[in-house]
């Protein structure tokens, strides 16, 4: 599973629209698209923010 799926995937179970979930980390909609579509990936800063948002570690996001 990519960085993408697995964001996708803990956003959608949290409820959470790809609106809001920019919002709590204060980027762009469209940079969460990017994530999630694997055109980019975040920030060491933003990693930690998602794993905090989502109570993971980033190496759970990052397939480590």
């Amino acid at each position: 599973m990519t960085f993408g799926e697995k964001l996708q995937s803990l956003r959608q179970r949290a409820g959470m629209s790809q609106d809001a979930l920019a919002e709590r980390l204060q980027v762009s909609r469209q940079a969460v698209s990017r994530w999630e579509t694997g055109e980019t990936l975040p920030s060491v800063d933003t990693l930690q923010l998602i794993s905090q948002v989502f109570s993971v570690s980033v190496d759970t996001l990052l397939g480590a």
